[in-house]
């Protein structure tokens, strides 16, 4: 198992996990977000290929309507 950071709070996930993993894993909506692993945005074409490992920190930003 490895610790990752999602948004400051602690999860442990199977070793080779991949970020699209971990976002379904948590049910997490990837319509509408932008992911950062370590302070480096990945587009969402790599998530399936982006492999995490242990203590990677991802940041999940949720686009929000305003004015």
């Amino acid at each position: 198992m490895i610790n990752i950071k999602v948004n400051n709070t602690t999860h442990q996930f199977a070793i080779n996990s991949s970020l699209e993993g971990v976002l379904n894993v948590l049910s997490i909506p990837v319509n509408g977000i932008a992911v950062a692993i370590n302070q480096t945005i990945i587009t969402k074409n790599d998530w399936n290929t982006t492999m995490l490992i242990d203590d990677d920190h991802i940041l999940i930003i949720t686009a929000t309507q305003g004015g």
